[in-house]
Protein backbone atom coordinates (compact mmCIF):
# COMPACT_ATOMS: atom_id res chain seq x y z
CA UNK A 1 0.00 0.00 0.00
CA UNK A 2 1.23 3.19 -1.15
CA UNK A 3 0.40 6.74 -0.15
CA UNK A 4 -1.51 7.49 -3.76
CA UNK A 5 -3.53 4.31 -2.64
CA UNK A 6 -5.25 6.49 0.05
CA UNK A 7 -7.11 8.16 -2.74
CA UNK A 8 -8.47 4.82 -3.56
CA UNK A 9 -9.84 4.43 -0.47
CA UNK A 10 -14.00 4.70 0.05
CA UNK A 11 -14.67 4.00 3.90
CA UNK A 12 -18.60 4.76 4.87
CA UNK A 13 -18.98 6.81 7.73
CA UNK A 14 -23.30 6.68 7.50
CA UNK A 15 -25.29 5.46 6.23
CA UNK A 16 -29.23 4.47 6.17
CA UNK A 17 -31.92 2.49 4.67
CA UNK A 18 -35.34 3.25 3.43
CA UNK A 19 -38.78 1.01 4.00
CA UNK A 20 -38.55 0.02 0.23
CA UNK A 21 -34.38 -1.25 0.83
CA UNK A 22 -33.08 1.71 -0.40
CA UNK A 23 -29.54 1.78 0.94
CA UNK A 24 -28.06 5.41 1.14
CA UNK A 25 -24.56 5.97 2.98
CA UNK A 26 -22.04 8.58 3.17
CA UNK A 27 -18.82 7.63 1.78
CA UNK A 28 -15.42 9.30 1.66
CA UNK A 29 -14.61 10.09 -2.12
CA UNK A 30 -12.38 13.47 -2.71
CA UNK A 31 -14.59 14.63 0.37
CA UNK A 32 -17.26 12.80 2.18
CA UNK A 33 -20.38 12.81 -0.27
CA UNK A 34 -23.94 11.25 -0.01
CA UNK A 35 -24.25 8.42 -1.80
CA UNK A 36 -27.43 6.20 -3.17
CA UNK A 37 -26.98 2.91 -3.68
CA UNK A 38 -27.25 1.71 -7.61
CA UNK A 39 -28.05 5.24 -8.08
CA UNK A 40 -24.51 7.53 -7.27
CA UNK A 41 -23.61 9.95 -5.85
CA UNK A 42 -25.48 13.26 -4.71
CA UNK A 43 -23.74 16.72 -5.07
CA UNK A 44 -24.16 19.13 -2.46
CA UNK A 45 -21.64 21.91 -1.59
CA UNK A 46 -19.72 20.99 2.07
CA UNK A 47 -18.82 17.63 3.64
CA UNK A 48 -21.81 15.87 3.93
CA UNK A 49 -21.59 14.20 7.62
CA UNK A 50 -25.07 12.37 7.94
CA UNK A 51 -27.73 10.86 5.61
CA UNK A 52 -31.54 9.82 6.74
CA UNK A 53 -34.31 8.76 4.53
CA UNK A 54 -37.54 11.15 5.30
CA UNK A 55 -39.74 8.70 3.44
CA UNK A 56 -38.80 5.84 0.44
CA UNK A 57 -38.08 8.79 -2.02
CA UNK A 58 -36.98 11.56 -0.17
CA UNK A 59 -33.25 11.97 1.92
CA UNK A 60 -32.01 14.13 4.26
CA UNK A 61 -28.26 15.12 3.98
CA UNK A 62 -26.57 16.80 6.61
CA UNK A 63 -23.79 18.70 5.53
CA UNK A 64 -21.07 20.47 7.92
CA UNK A 65 -19.65 23.39 5.03
CA UNK A 66 -15.97 24.31 6.08
CA UNK A 67 -15.36 21.84 8.62
CA UNK A 68 -16.74 24.28 11.81
CA UNK A 69 -19.48 22.05 12.87
CA UNK A 70 -21.80 24.56 12.41
CA UNK A 71 -24.65 21.95 10.18
CA UNK A 72 -27.10 22.20 8.11
CA UNK A 73 -30.03 19.71 7.02
CA UNK A 74 -30.75 19.61 3.46
CA UNK A 75 -33.56 17.48 1.82
CA UNK A 76 -32.93 16.14 -1.73
CA UNK A 77 -36.50 15.92 -3.17
CA UNK A 78 -37.99 13.01 -5.29
CA UNK A 79 -37.09 14.77 -8.91
CA UNK A 80 -33.49 15.17 -7.08
CA UNK A 81 -33.79 18.59 -6.38
CA UNK A 82 -31.53 19.93 -3.25
CA UNK A 83 -33.08 22.85 -0.80
CA UNK A 84 -32.09 23.11 2.38
CA UNK A 85 -34.19 22.76 5.24
CA UNK A 86 -32.94 23.83 8.34
CA UNK A 87 -29.72 26.09 7.76
CA UNK A 88 -28.55 28.61 10.23
CA UNK A 89 -25.50 29.17 12.34
CA UNK A 90 -26.51 26.89 14.57
CA UNK A 91 -25.29 23.06 14.41
CA UNK A 92 -27.95 20.98 13.35
CA UNK A 93 -27.21 17.47 13.72
CA UNK A 94 -29.08 13.75 14.48
CA UNK A 95 -32.51 14.58 12.23
CA UNK A 96 -35.38 11.72 13.11
CA UNK A 97 -38.80 12.71 10.77
CA UNK A 98 -42.02 11.96 12.07
CA UNK A 99 -44.47 13.61 9.26
CA UNK A 100 -42.37 14.22 5.97
CA UNK A 101 -40.36 17.26 6.05
CA UNK A 102 -42.30 19.41 8.11
CA UNK A 103 -42.21 17.64 11.24
CA UNK A 104 -38.65 15.87 12.77
CA UNK A 105 -36.42 15.95 16.34
CA UNK A 106 -33.26 16.95 15.56
CA UNK A 107 -30.00 17.89 18.09
CA UNK A 108 -28.78 21.62 18.18
CA UNK A 109 -26.83 24.02 20.05
CA UNK A 110 -29.16 26.83 18.96
CA UNK A 111 -29.84 27.99 23.17
CA UNK A 112 -25.92 28.98 22.65
CA UNK A 113 -25.18 26.88 25.67
CA UNK A 114 -24.72 23.51 24.34
CA UNK A 115 -26.67 20.54 22.25
CA UNK A 116 -30.87 20.10 23.35
CA UNK A 117 -33.37 18.24 21.46
CA UNK A 118 -35.66 20.13 19.38
CA UNK A 119 -38.93 19.75 17.30
CA UNK A 120 -39.70 21.26 14.17
CA UNK A 121 -42.90 21.49 13.19
CA UNK A 122 -43.74 23.37 10.13
CA UNK A 123 -41.18 25.93 10.85
CA UNK A 124 -41.99 26.26 14.65
CA UNK A 125 -39.17 24.87 16.64
CA UNK A 126 -39.93 23.84 20.18
CA UNK A 127 -37.24 22.72 23.09
CA UNK A 128 -37.66 18.96 24.41
CA UNK A 129 -35.18 19.00 26.95
CA UNK A 130 -34.56 20.97 30.06
CA UNK A 131 -31.63 21.81 32.15
CA UNK A 132 -27.90 23.09 31.52
CA UNK A 133 -26.10 19.39 30.21
CA UNK A 134 -26.42 18.16 26.53
CA UNK A 135 -28.56 16.00 24.53
CA UNK A 136 -27.03 12.87 22.88
CA UNK A 137 -28.25 9.38 21.31
CA UNK A 138 -31.21 9.88 19.86
CA UNK A 139 -33.81 7.22 19.41
CA UNK A 140 -37.79 7.87 18.59
CA UNK A 141 -40.53 5.35 17.29
CA UNK A 142 -42.54 8.69 16.34
CA UNK A 143 -44.54 8.40 19.37
CA UNK A 144 -41.83 9.16 21.91
CA UNK A 145 -38.25 10.10 21.83
CA UNK A 146 -35.60 8.26 24.30
CA UNK A 147 -32.17 10.49 24.42
CA UNK A 148 -29.30 10.85 26.83
CA UNK A 149 -28.46 13.44 28.85
CA UNK A 150 -25.21 14.15 30.77
CA UNK A 151 -21.51 14.54 31.04
CA UNK A 152 -20.23 11.46 32.75
CA UNK A 153 -23.42 10.82 34.82
CA UNK A 154 -25.91 10.68 32.10
CA UNK A 155 -29.71 9.65 32.54
CA UNK A 156 -31.79 8.09 29.79
CA UNK A 157 -35.37 10.58 29.39
CA UNK A 158 -38.22 8.93 28.10
CA UNK A 159 -40.45 11.94 26.52
CA UNK A 160 -44.31 11.15 25.37
CA UNK A 161 -44.45 13.13 22.01
CA UNK A 162 -48.05 13.34 21.71
CA UNK A 163 -48.58 13.87 25.64
CA UNK A 164 -45.52 16.84 25.53
CA UNK A 165 -44.06 15.40 29.16
CA UNK A 166 -41.51 13.52 30.19
CA UNK A 167 -43.05 9.91 30.92
CA UNK A 168 -39.99 8.27 32.32
CA UNK A 169 -36.25 8.96 33.46
CA UNK A 170 -33.83 5.63 34.02
CA UNK A 171 -30.90 6.60 36.25
CA UNK A 172 -28.27 5.41 38.23
CA UNK A 173 -26.13 7.67 40.58
CA UNK A 174 -22.85 8.05 39.17
CA UNK A 175 -22.68 6.76 36.12
CA UNK A 176 -23.73 7.15 32.20
CA UNK A 177 -26.87 5.81 30.68
CA UNK A 178 -27.89 5.51 27.20
CA UNK A 179 -30.55 4.47 24.46
CA UNK A 180 -28.82 1.37 23.07
CA UNK A 181 -29.19 1.68 19.47
CA UNK A 182 -31.30 4.05 17.28
CA UNK A 183 -34.03 1.08 17.54
CA UNK A 184 -34.57 1.42 21.38
CA UNK A 185 -38.14 1.25 21.30
CA UNK A 186 -39.88 -1.97 21.11
CA UNK A 187 -43.06 -2.70 19.98
CA UNK A 188 -44.22 -3.18 23.61
CA UNK A 189 -42.62 0.48 24.80
CA UNK A 190 -39.87 -1.12 26.58
CA UNK A 191 -36.50 0.30 25.93
CA UNK A 192 -33.30 -1.48 25.16
CA UNK A 193 -30.98 0.61 27.56
CA UNK A 194 -26.89 0.46 27.94
CA UNK A 195 -25.41 1.50 31.63
CA UNK A 196 -21.89 1.24 33.39
CA UNK A 197 -23.33 1.35 37.15
CA UNK A 198 -21.62 -1.32 37.57
CA UNK A 199 -18.05 -0.29 35.96
CA UNK A 200 -18.47 -2.03 32.57
CA UNK A 201 -21.51 -0.67 29.98
CA UNK A 202 -24.17 -3.80 30.12
CA UNK A 203 -27.70 -4.23 28.23
CA UNK A 204 -31.18 -3.39 30.17
CA UNK A 205 -34.45 -3.73 29.52
CA UNK A 206 -36.74 -0.98 31.13
CA UNK A 207 -40.19 -1.89 31.13
CA UNK A 208 -42.71 0.68 32.71
CA UNK A 209 -40.63 1.24 35.85
CA UNK A 210 -39.34 -2.49 35.83
CA UNK A 211 -35.50 -3.00 34.89
CA UNK A 212 -34.04 -6.69 33.68
CA UNK A 213 -30.61 -6.91 32.90
CA UNK A 214 -30.14 -8.67 29.78
CA UNK A 215 -26.60 -8.72 29.19
CA UNK A 216 -23.93 -8.71 32.22
CA UNK A 217 -20.04 -9.11 31.36
CA UNK A 218 -16.74 -7.66 32.55
CA UNK A 219 -16.41 -6.19 28.52
CA UNK A 220 -17.55 -3.01 27.45
CA UNK A 221 -20.59 -3.12 25.76
CA UNK A 222 -21.33 -0.07 23.08
CA UNK A 223 -24.55 -0.98 21.04
CA UNK A 224 -27.75 -3.78 21.42
CA UNK A 225 -30.45 -3.84 19.03
CA UNK A 226 -33.54 -6.40 18.82
CA UNK A 227 -33.07 -8.78 15.91
CA UNK A 228 -34.73 -12.26 14.76
CA UNK A 229 -36.13 -12.55 18.35
CA UNK A 230 -32.81 -12.27 19.92
CA UNK A 231 -30.56 -9.20 20.80
CA UNK A 232 -27.28 -8.81 18.90
CA UNK A 233 -24.59 -6.60 20.84
CA UNK A 234 -21.39 -5.23 20.12
CA UNK A 235 -18.82 -5.96 22.70
CA UNK A 236 -15.44 -4.52 23.26
CA UNK A 237 -12.14 -7.18 23.96
CA UNK A 238 -8.58 -5.16 24.34
CA UNK A 239 -9.88 -2.67 21.09
CA UNK A 240 -11.23 -6.13 18.99
CA UNK A 241 -14.74 -5.38 18.65
CA UNK A 242 -17.19 -8.51 18.36
CA UNK A 243 -20.65 -8.06 17.06
CA UNK A 244 -22.22 -11.57 19.22
CA UNK A 245 -26.17 -12.75 19.55
CA UNK A 246 -27.05 -13.29 23.29
CA UNK A 247 -29.02 -16.50 22.71
CA UNK A 248 -26.38 -18.72 21.09
CA UNK A 249 -22.93 -16.25 22.30
CA UNK A 250 -21.80 -16.75 18.94
CA UNK A 251 -19.43 -13.82 17.53
CA UNK A 252 -20.84 -12.65 14.05
CA UNK A 253 -18.54 -10.50 13.06
CA UNK A 254 -14.59 -9.29 14.26
CA UNK A 255 -12.80 -6.40 13.93
CA UNK A 256 -11.50 -2.91 15.26
CA UNK A 257 -14.87 -1.06 15.49
CA UNK A 258 -18.57 -2.12 14.91
CA UNK A 259 -20.93 0.78 15.04
CA UNK A 260 -24.44 1.73 13.76
CA UNK A 261 -26.68 -1.14 14.13
CA UNK A 262 -29.51 -0.86 12.42
CA UNK A 263 -32.35 -3.00 10.89
CA UNK A 264 -34.64 -3.00 8.17
CA UNK A 265 -36.85 -6.08 6.56
CA UNK A 266 -35.24 -9.21 7.57
CA UNK A 267 -31.38 -7.04 7.58
CA UNK A 268 -29.37 -6.38 10.76
CA UNK A 269 -27.21 -3.83 9.14
CA UNK A 270 -23.73 -2.29 10.55
CA UNK A 271 -20.39 -0.63 9.46
CA UNK A 272 -17.37 -2.13 10.66
CA UNK A 273 -13.46 -1.74 10.23
CA UNK A 274 -10.67 -3.95 10.31
CA UNK A 275 -6.95 -3.29 10.90
CA UNK A 276 -6.55 -4.23 7.32
CA UNK A 277 -10.37 -2.74 5.72
CA UNK A 278 -11.69 0.76 6.18
CA UNK A 279 -15.27 1.35 7.05
CA UNK A 280 -18.07 -0.91 4.77
CA UNK A 281 -21.26 -1.53 5.67
CA UNK A 282 -22.52 -5.06 6.25
CA UNK A 283 -25.72 -6.79 6.69
CA UNK A 284 -26.88 -10.13 8.60
CA UNK A 285 -29.41 -12.07 7.67
CA UNK A 286 -29.16 -14.53 10.47
CA UNK A 287 -26.77 -16.79 8.85
CA UNK A 288 -24.44 -15.05 7.18
CA UNK A 289 -22.82 -11.68 7.08
CA UNK A 290 -22.55 -9.89 3.54
CA UNK A 291 -20.14 -6.85 2.52
CA UNK A 292 -22.31 -4.43 0.51
CA UNK A 293 -19.20 -1.65 -0.06
CA UNK A 294 -15.25 -2.51 -1.12
CA UNK A 295 -13.59 0.97 0.76
CA UNK A 296 -10.05 -1.03 -0.37
CA UNK A 297 -11.25 -1.71 -3.78
CA UNK A 298 -7.90 -2.08 -6.10
CA UNK A 299 -5.88 -1.46 -3.11
CA UNK A 300 -3.22 -4.42 -2.19
CA UNK A 301 -3.23 -4.55 1.92
CA UNK A 302 -0.86 -7.87 2.29
CA UNK A 303 1.66 -6.10 3.96
CA UNK A 304 -0.71 -4.38 6.60
CA UNK A 305 0.46 -5.36 9.93
CA UNK A 306 -1.95 -7.22 12.56
CA UNK A 307 -1.45 -5.45 15.95
CA UNK A 308 -0.78 -7.69 18.88
CA UNK A 309 -2.30 -6.94 22.76
CA UNK A 310 0.71 -6.68 25.11
CA UNK A 311 -0.13 -5.02 28.59
CA UNK A 312 2.89 -3.78 31.23
CA UNK A 313 2.55 -2.23 34.08
CA UNK A 314 3.11 1.52 34.69
CA UNK A 315 4.65 3.51 37.00
CA UNK A 316 2.38 2.95 39.76
CA UNK A 317 1.31 -0.81 39.07
CA UNK A 318 -1.68 0.38 37.05
CA UNK A 319 -2.04 -2.12 34.09
CA UNK A 320 -1.96 -0.45 30.85
CA UNK A 321 -3.32 -2.44 27.30
CA UNK A 322 -1.28 -1.28 24.48
CA UNK A 323 -1.49 -2.54 20.51
CA UNK A 324 1.26 -3.28 19.25
CA UNK A 325 2.97 -3.03 15.59
CA UNK A 326 5.38 -4.64 14.29
CA UNK A 327 6.85 -6.32 11.30
CA UNK A 328 9.17 -8.91 13.40
CA UNK A 329 12.25 -7.13 11.49
CA UNK A 330 14.25 -6.15 15.06
CA UNK A 331 13.65 -2.46 14.60
CA UNK A 332 15.70 -0.23 16.15
CA UNK A 333 13.26 2.71 16.05
CA UNK A 334 9.73 3.16 17.35
CA UNK A 335 6.95 5.47 17.90
CA UNK A 336 4.09 5.94 20.70
CA UNK A 337 1.04 6.71 19.22
CA UNK A 338 -1.52 8.32 21.20
CA UNK A 339 -4.56 8.20 20.62
CA UNK A 340 -7.24 10.88 21.22
CA UNK A 341 -10.64 11.88 23.66
CA UNK A 342 -9.24 11.26 26.38
CA UNK A 343 -12.67 9.23 25.99
CA UNK A 344 -11.48 6.83 23.61
CA UNK A 345 -8.76 3.95 22.68
CA UNK A 346 -7.09 2.13 20.40
CA UNK A 347 -8.62 -0.19 18.38
CA UNK A 348 -7.97 -2.83 16.09
CA UNK A 349 -9.58 -0.66 12.58
CA UNK A 350 -7.03 0.40 10.12
CA UNK A 351 -4.98 3.38 10.94
CA UNK A 352 -3.33 5.03 8.11
CA UNK A 353 -0.75 6.81 10.44
CA UNK A 354 0.36 3.55 11.99
CA UNK A 355 0.44 1.35 9.03
CA UNK A 356 2.54 3.81 7.22
CA UNK A 357 5.18 4.08 9.81
CA UNK A 358 5.29 0.24 10.25
CA UNK A 359 6.10 0.18 6.36
CA UNK A 360 9.05 2.62 7.14
CA UNK A 361 10.31 0.40 9.71
CA UNK A 362 9.35 1.27 12.77
CA UNK A 363 7.91 -0.46 15.51
CA UNK A 364 4.75 1.25 16.75
CA UNK A 365 3.01 1.05 19.84
CA UNK A 366 -0.59 2.78 20.96
CA UNK A 367 -1.60 2.47 24.40
CA UNK A 368 -4.84 2.74 26.37
CA UNK A 369 -3.56 4.86 29.25
CA UNK A 370 -5.64 5.72 31.91
CA UNK A 371 -8.34 7.10 30.97
CA UNK A 372 -9.37 5.37 27.95
CA UNK A 373 -12.08 3.65 27.57
CA UNK A 374 -12.86 0.04 26.82
CA UNK A 375 -11.90 -1.21 30.23
CA UNK A 376 -14.89 0.35 32.80
CA UNK A 377 -16.10 3.02 34.36
CA UNK A 378 -13.77 3.21 36.98
CA UNK A 379 -10.02 3.08 34.52
CA UNK A 380 -12.02 6.06 32.36
CA UNK A 381 -12.29 7.82 35.16
CA UNK A 382 -8.83 7.53 36.80
CA UNK A 383 -7.44 10.89 35.16
CA UNK A 384 -10.32 12.69 36.36
CA UNK A 385 -8.90 16.25 37.57
CA UNK A 386 -5.51 15.32 36.37
CA UNK A 387 -5.02 15.56 32.60
CA UNK A 388 -1.54 15.56 31.27
CA UNK A 389 -0.81 13.97 34.67
CA UNK A 390 -0.59 10.23 35.39
CA UNK A 391 -1.71 9.33 32.00
CA UNK A 392 0.87 10.90 30.22
CA UNK A 393 3.20 8.36 32.56
CA UNK A 394 1.07 5.61 31.35
CA UNK A 395 2.39 6.85 27.40
CA UNK A 396 6.25 7.10 28.75
CA UNK A 397 6.40 3.85 30.19
CA UNK A 398 5.42 2.31 26.73
CA UNK A 399 8.93 3.18 25.72
CA UNK A 400 10.31 0.21 28.19
CA UNK A 401 7.90 -1.87 25.95
CA UNK A 402 9.07 -0.74 22.67
CA UNK A 403 12.44 -1.54 24.09
CA UNK A 404 14.17 0.46 20.67
CA UNK A 405 17.01 2.76 20.42
CA UNK A 406 15.21 5.65 19.10
CA UNK A 407 11.65 6.67 19.82
CA UNK A 408 9.33 9.28 18.15
CA UNK A 409 5.86 10.38 19.61
CA UNK A 410 3.18 11.26 17.78
CA UNK A 411 -1.16 11.66 18.24
CA UNK A 412 -4.33 13.32 17.40
CA UNK A 413 -6.49 15.90 19.04
CA UNK A 414 -6.10 15.08 22.61
CA UNK A 415 -3.43 12.44 21.89
CA UNK A 416 -1.70 15.74 20.13
CA UNK A 417 -1.99 17.65 23.48
CA UNK A 418 -0.15 14.80 25.33
CA UNK A 419 2.30 14.75 22.30
CA UNK A 420 3.17 18.35 23.59
CA UNK A 421 2.77 17.47 26.95
CA UNK A 422 5.56 14.81 26.24
CA UNK A 423 8.14 17.23 24.76
CA UNK A 424 7.59 19.67 27.18
CA UNK A 425 7.96 17.41 30.42
CA UNK A 426 10.07 14.84 29.14
CA UNK A 427 12.33 16.60 26.32
CA UNK A 428 15.45 14.54 26.39
CA UNK A 429 13.30 11.14 25.38
CA UNK A 430 12.10 12.00 21.70
CA UNK A 431 13.44 11.75 18.21
CA UNK A 432 10.36 13.56 16.71
CA UNK A 433 7.15 14.74 17.67
CA UNK A 434 4.12 15.17 15.30
CA UNK A 435 1.27 17.06 16.93
CA UNK A 436 -1.66 16.40 15.21
CA UNK A 437 -5.22 18.93 15.93
CA UNK A 438 -3.54 19.44 19.32
CA UNK A 439 -4.15 21.72 22.07
CA UNK A 440 -1.76 23.68 24.23
CA UNK A 441 -2.88 25.92 27.19
CA UNK A 442 -5.63 25.15 28.81
CA UNK A 443 -6.70 28.87 29.10
CA UNK A 444 -7.39 29.94 25.59
CA UNK A 445 -8.78 26.39 24.78
CA UNK A 446 -11.65 26.75 27.49
CA UNK A 447 -12.54 29.85 26.26
CA UNK A 448 -12.14 29.49 22.20
CA UNK A 449 -13.88 25.79 22.29
CA UNK A 450 -17.10 24.73 21.32
CA UNK A 451 -19.89 24.52 23.73
CA UNK A 452 -19.98 21.28 24.35
CA UNK A 453 -16.98 20.57 25.04
CA UNK A 454 -16.50 23.52 27.53
CA UNK A 455 -18.87 22.14 29.90
CA UNK A 456 -16.80 18.62 29.21
CA UNK A 457 -13.46 20.13 30.43
CA UNK A 458 -14.87 22.00 33.46
CA UNK A 459 -15.97 18.25 34.79
CA UNK A 460 -13.40 16.27 33.51
CA UNK A 461 -10.43 19.30 34.72
CA UNK A 462 -11.75 21.54 35.97
CA UNK A 463 -10.60 25.20 37.31
CA UNK A 464 -8.02 25.11 39.26
CA UNK A 465 -5.55 27.77 37.61
CA UNK A 466 -2.20 26.75 39.29
CA UNK A 467 -2.66 23.23 37.59
CA UNK A 468 -4.02 24.30 34.13
CA UNK A 469 -0.84 26.38 33.73
CA UNK A 470 1.19 23.24 34.74
CA UNK A 471 -0.86 21.53 32.33
CA UNK A 472 -0.33 23.60 29.41
CA UNK A 473 2.65 22.87 27.64
CA UNK A 474 2.59 26.50 25.74
CA UNK A 475 4.33 27.72 28.92
CA UNK A 476 6.95 25.14 28.41
CA UNK A 477 8.04 25.32 24.76
CA UNK A 478 11.84 26.68 25.92
CA UNK A 479 12.27 23.05 27.20
CA UNK A 480 11.45 21.36 23.66
CA UNK A 481 14.47 19.51 22.29
CA UNK A 482 12.74 17.21 19.71
CA UNK A 483 12.02 18.34 16.11
CA UNK A 484 8.19 19.45 16.13
CA UNK A 485 5.81 18.98 13.06
CA UNK A 486 2.28 20.74 14.07
CA UNK A 487 -0.79 20.15 11.86
CA UNK A 488 -4.21 21.98 12.33
CA UNK A 489 -7.35 22.68 10.53
CA UNK A 490 -8.33 26.18 10.15
CA UNK A 491 -11.81 26.41 11.51
CA UNK A 492 -10.98 23.83 14.08
CA UNK A 493 -13.90 24.39 16.58
CA UNK A 494 -12.71 21.28 19.02
CA UNK A 495 -8.57 22.32 19.07
CA UNK A 496 -8.68 25.70 17.34
CA UNK A 497 -5.86 26.72 14.70
CA UNK A 498 -4.73 29.31 17.31
CA UNK A 499 -3.44 26.96 20.05
CA UNK A 500 -0.88 25.65 17.27
CA UNK A 501 0.03 29.18 16.07
CA UNK A 502 0.65 29.78 19.28
CA UNK A 503 3.52 27.29 19.81
CA UNK A 504 5.12 29.29 16.17
CA UNK A 505 4.82 32.38 17.50
CA UNK A 506 6.15 31.00 20.93
CA UNK A 507 9.28 28.90 19.33
CA UNK A 508 9.64 32.03 16.73
CA UNK A 509 10.76 34.36 19.94
CA UNK A 510 12.97 32.49 21.01
CA UNK A 511 14.41 32.43 17.39
CA UNK A 512 13.65 29.08 16.63
CA UNK A 513 11.52 27.34 14.01
CA UNK A 514 8.72 24.65 13.52
CA UNK A 515 7.22 22.94 10.83
CA UNK A 516 3.38 23.45 10.87
CA UNK A 517 0.51 23.21 8.23
CA UNK A 518 -2.98 25.04 8.71
CA UNK A 519 -5.18 23.20 6.80
CA UNK A 520 -7.97 25.78 5.16
CA UNK A 521 -11.75 24.95 4.97
CA UNK A 522 -11.05 21.73 7.40
CA UNK A 523 -11.98 21.20 11.22
CA UNK A 524 -11.41 18.67 13.74
CA UNK A 525 -9.66 16.48 11.27
CA UNK A 526 -8.67 16.40 7.36
CA UNK A 527 -12.43 15.96 5.68
CA UNK A 528 -10.39 16.54 1.70
CA UNK A 529 -8.79 13.34 0.78
CA UNK A 530 -6.13 15.52 -0.72
CA UNK A 531 -5.35 17.18 2.82
CA UNK A 532 -5.29 13.51 4.87
CA UNK A 533 -2.89 12.22 2.16
CA UNK A 534 -0.98 15.44 2.98
CA UNK A 535 -0.90 14.95 6.68
CA UNK A 536 0.16 11.19 6.30
CA UNK A 537 2.49 12.06 4.64
CA UNK A 538 4.03 14.79 6.40
CA UNK A 539 3.75 12.64 9.87
CA UNK A 540 5.31 9.64 8.21
CA UNK A 541 8.39 11.52 6.20
CA UNK A 542 9.06 13.73 9.23
CA UNK A 543 9.55 11.02 11.78
CA UNK A 544 11.21 9.11 9.32
CA UNK A 545 13.71 11.75 8.52
CA UNK A 546 14.49 13.38 11.74
CA UNK A 547 15.03 9.45 13.61
CA UNK A 548 17.48 7.65 11.26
Amino acid sequence: MDFSDIFKLKPVIDYDISRNDKIAYVVELEKPVAYIKDEGRIDVEGYVDEVNWIDNKRLAITVDQKGGEVRQIWIRETDGKLEKLLADNNDNVSPFFINGPNKFLFISNRDGKTMHLYLYDNGEITKISDGELPVSDLCSNKRKVVYSQGIYDNDVIIFDLDKNLMEAKISFPNSEQHPASQECIQEDGSIIFLSNHEDFYNVGLWNRGEIEWLINTSHEKYEAISFNGDIFYVEDDDGTFKLRAKRSGKTIFEGGIINSLKTMNNYLYFIASTYNRSFDLYRFDGNKVERLTDSIEGIDTKELVRPSKVKYKSFDGVEITALLYSKGNNEDKGVIYIHGGPDWECTESLNLDIQFLVKAGFKVICPNYRGSTGYGRRFNHLNDKDLGGDDLRDVVEAIKVLNVKKVAVAGGSYGGYLTMMAVTKYPDLWCSAVAVVPFVNWFTEKQFERDVLKQYDEIKMGNDEALLRDRSPIFFVDRIKAPLLLLAGENDPRCPAEETLQVVEKLKESGRTVEYAIYKDEGHGFAKKENEVDSIKRLVDFISTQCK
